[in-house]
């Protein structure tokens, strides 16, 4: 499983559970497959790309128009 697989992985998983605690994802994306560095290279790269928001230990994806309001 490469990072873009991961990446989208994570993506459906938090747009059917979002608010999911970090371990939560972690361990959904493991079980499914990926190893270790790739969910956190993931999950950085997320990060980086601000396609996601952490409030309160919480992950949530932003939406596309909140993104470009705050570019």
């Amino acid at each position: 499983m490469d990072v873009k697989d991961v990446m989208n992985h994570v993506r459906e998983g938090l747009r059917e559970q979002p608010d999911s605690h970090f371990s939560e994802i972690y361990f959904r994306t493991v079980e499914h497959g990926a190893n270790s560095a790739d969910v956190f290279e993931a999950l950085a790269e997320m990060l980086k790309r601000d396609e996601v928001r952490i409030k309160d230990c919480k992950w949530r994806l932003i939406a596309p128009v909140e993104r470009r309001k705050s570019a």
